[in-house]
């Protein structure tokens, strides 16, 4: 282990694992296969991360999501730790250099969703690699999804197998003995032999409670709850067009509301995290699937519109609230009808034996069916195979039976008279003493408010590190951390790097970035991290006139291509000689050669701001 809390200390800024992570990460490097079922925040990444540093080779990461998978690679990258993904996205050049880095020794995590790893498990055998670790994040999804709606999910034991049988570390954040058994079972792990680590599913901070609505008061009961102290809010809605009306009454209703969903092109998508991590929007009304992906510690509300299917889905939703450690509510608006949509899906999902053997022996009745459906009749087709004699139905009507008592237990949640914290844990097999808040029990955690100069470092710090961790806003550094470092700014660069959750890879890359946005500047001018990111985007708009890029763009394109120090000392000149009010000539230059004009026009003042803007690259244009 000393060799962990090595590697710990260097790309993560911790001095010694967290209790969840240590027996996580030692059965890990002995080579057990592994079983991890940690809350939301107690920092899963970890416990196959610095093993993939540790063992050497390469550690295959099974992730659900795209976003989620380049979210995960621009964080462990920007740590030092060498990573990439394998997606649809990329192009076969950037295919071609991820497999180049593979072959060479030189990845440490290859991130993939189930579906590629089958297609990628022969060819890394033909290719010669043999992976170290096999990781499964959100291994919940095996049980959830991987029956019914995305079988690779339950082939993951056989991709194992053609890569030669690597040890498994399984990490989830809501798992019941009988998911936690499933995900044993399909990923082929003896169960006397697999390492279990389980840990409390509650969160004091977190207070739930649900609201109960008819049909017409449910847009009044949400306006409500957002009439409260509550600044950041994110509403999980089951359908996209569901976003996009909410959003839009939301927002007539006076609040900077924005949908969030997967019918969004990306640079729409993007716009709209980016403005909702800056808090230049209070609300998102995102899908459910969509909803994974904000990461954002200060959110202080979580509100369902209606039920969710399962209360899986429901717990890890509601665990985007309060990430920062601080109080914040999970409420869910109920009817007793929400539950409806969710059998009426069992439908869909598991058609009637009678209507599937028609449609199996006749294309022309296959054809009549919905495309739901038919896509249904597909895929059981494909697992039941039909066409060698008769169908043993006992797995569906099981599969069926699980997703009703799913359905029935976050009912029972919603329309329960006990205390809303006992039963949501309870479902998950684990017993508490007491409610640290709930709606019945009328109780509330005990919490410290955030004082508002608190709040305007950590806005900074967020707005500064925002785009460092990939296109869905995670950040480089975890929630608690951030709020730390807002409490307790550090003065110089040596002690950034001994703050843990920080330390020294994240100092040397980002020092100056983190430092100039917790600095407090005095006579009110602007901190000098502000000053930098005006002047990057100066710099942009001069050099690429023909390109709109945003000011996170800017500051990525200017400090990559010039180096993080130059830019730190000529815009501190810059500072220093009184140009920071640089807003005034964005906003009144008509185009970028005003804008150049403009800006040589204020260099003119001085000959100590004259050079500085010739040290920062704008003189002489």
């Amino acid at each position: 282990m000393s060799r962990a809390r090595a590697a710990l200390s260097r790309h993560f800024g911790y001095p010694d694992f967290r209790p969840a992570q240590a027996g996580v990460v030692r059965s890990v490097l002995t080579g057990q296969d592994t079983l991890a079922v940690l809350p939301t925040g107690a920092g899963k990444s970890v416990c196959f991360q610095v093993p993939a540093v540790v063992l050497g080779g390469l550690t295959l990461v099974v992730s659900p999501l795209i976003s989620l998978m380049q979210d995960q690679v621009a964080a462990a990258s920007a740590r030092g730790i060498a990573a990439a993904a394998l997606t649809s996205g990329l192009t076969a050049e950037e295919q071609a250099a991820v497999w180049d880095r593979i072959e060479t020794g030189a990845l440490r995590l290859l991130y993939l969703s189930p579906e590629r790893l089958e297609r990628t498990a022969g060819e890394l055998r033909e290719r010669g690699v043999r992976p170290a670790l096999l990781a499964v994040d959100e291994a919940h999804c095996i049980a959830e999804w991987g029956h019914d709606f995305r079988p690779s999910y339950r082939r993951l034991g056989a991709a194992r197998y053609r890569l030669g049988r690597p040890p498994v570390v399984a990490l989830t954040g809501s798992a019941t003995p009988a998911v936690r058994r499933e995900i044993t079972r399909s990923l082929g792990l003896p169960a006397d032999r697999v390492a279990v680590h389980l840990f409390s599913f509650d969160r004091a901070n977190l207070w739930f409670g649900v609201v109960s609505v008819n049909g017409r008061d449910r847009l009044d009961a949400l306006l409500g709850l957002l009439r409260g102290d509550d600044r950041m809010a994110i509403v999980y809605a089951p359908t996209r067009g569901l976003t996009e009306s909410i959003a839009r009454a939301v927002a007539t209703a006076g609040h900077r509301a924005a949908p969030y969903h997967a019918g969004l092109d990306r640079a729409r998508r993007a716009a709209i995290l980016d403005a909702f991590l800056d808090d230049r929007l209070d609300l998102v009304v995102a899908t459910c699937a969509f909803g994974m992906g904000i990461d954002k510690p200060s959110v202080r509300l979580v509100v369902h519109w209606t039920l969710p299917p399962t209360p899986e889905s429901y717990y890890q939703e509601a665990g985007r609230a309060g990430r920062d450690g601080e109080f914040a509510r999970c409420v869910l608006l109920y009817h007793p009808r929400d539950a409806e949509l969710h059998r009426r899906q069992l439908d869909v999902t598991f058609p009637p034996a009678r209507t599937l053997e028609q449609a199996w022996a006749d294309p022309a009745a296959m054809a009549r069916l919905p495309a739901n459906v038919r896509a249904s009749a597909e895929r059981l087709r494909s697992e039941l195979r039909p066409q060698l004699g008769g169908v043993d139905w006992s797995p569906v009507r099981d599969r069926r039976r699980q997703a009703e008592d799913r359905i029935a237990a976050v009912e029972a949640y919603a329309a329960g008279r006990g205390c809303r914290r006992r039963a949501l844990v309870g479902y998950f097999g684990e017993r508490l003493d007491r409610c640290a808040g709930c709606d019945r029990c009328r109780a509330a955690p005990s919490t410290r408010g955030v004082p508002a100069p608190v709040v305007r470092r950590l806005n900074r710090l967020r707005q500064a590190l925002g785009g460092r961790a990939g296109p869905w806003g995670g950040c480089l550094l975890e929630p608690a951390v951030l709020l730390q470092l807002a409490r307790n700014p550090p003065a110089t660069a040596a002690a950034l790097a001994d703050v843990p959750g920080v330390g020294p890879a994240i100092a040397e890359r980002y020092g100056g970035l983190i430092l100039g946005a917790l600095e407090r500047v005095p006579d009110g001018r602007v901190p000098a991290v502000e000053v930098m990111i005006n002047t990057a985007y100066i710099r942009e708009c001069i050099l690429v006139p023909e390109k709109t890029r945003s000011i996170r763009d800017a500051i990525s394109a200017g400090t990559s291509q010039y180096g993080m120090q130059t830019f730190d000392q000529s815009l501190w000149d810059l500072f220093q000689a009184g140009l920071v009010n640089y807003e005034t000539a964005l906003d009144n230059a008509s185009n970028a050669d005003d804008f150049k004009l403009r800006m040589q026009g204020i260099s003119s003042t001085s000959d100590a701001s004259k050079n500085a803007m010739q040290a920062a690259g704008f003189g002489g244009r």
